[in-house]
């Protein structure tokens, strides 16, 4: 049984994560400015990512997403703490440098409008540091995030210190309950 749908953008696809993206994985979290990350990845954690996918999408607690563009990976797009019935989630986009803005935007917008549609979520999250990928804020402001809090000290990134955290929310207008999915 397939839980992760294959999802279209504008040049390029949202698929489910299988055992070819160990690699690319493992170049993703290299990146230690993601916030929530706290080491980089290993294979075995890659591997474990993937079959965890399966598990999170089975029960609705989460999913996770390659982001495809010309037949390669260059990101995933996450769904954590899903809520199902509070229709909201925490999102996570991360990328390899090839992918441009605009096909992250495209990306970002075509797994929201999915996710809207298909499981009526409604209350969108992202978490990001405040320093260190600028162009990650700006890629989720192009597509109707909106800072929504400051948290202070949340991100433990030592034994004795501490970052923030910067809050964006995008919410989607209530859909009556006479349309069909």
């Amino acid at each position: 049984m397939k839980f992760v749908a294959n999802v279209d953008f504008n040049g390029g696809q949202l698929r489910p994560l299988d055992k070819s993206d160990v690699d690319s994985i493992v170049k993703i979290y290299q990146k230690q400015t993601l916030a929530g990350q706290s080491e980089t990845a290993s294979k075995e954690h890659a591997e474990r990512m993937i079959d965890l996918s399966v598990q999170m999408a089975a029960t609705q607690r989460g999913l996770m997403w390659a982001i495809e563009v010309d037949g390669q990976m260059q990101g995933m797009l996450s769904l954590y703490d899903w809520q199902p019935t509070s229709l909201k989630t925490l999102m996570r986009l991360d990328v390899l440098p090839p992918i441009t803005a605009v096909q992250q935007a495209d990306a970002l917008s075509a797994g929201i409008d999915f996710l809207a549609q298909k499981y009526h979520l409604r209350n969108f999250s992202f978490h990001c540091l405040p320093t260190g990928d600028e162009s990650m804020i700006e890629v989720i402001q192009s597509v109707g995030f909106n800072q929504q809090a400051c948290l202070r000290d949340f991100r433990r990134t030592s034994q004795t210190e501490f970052s923030d955290i910067l809050v964006f929310n995008r919410i989607l207008e209530s859909v009556s309950l006479g349309e069909s999915s």
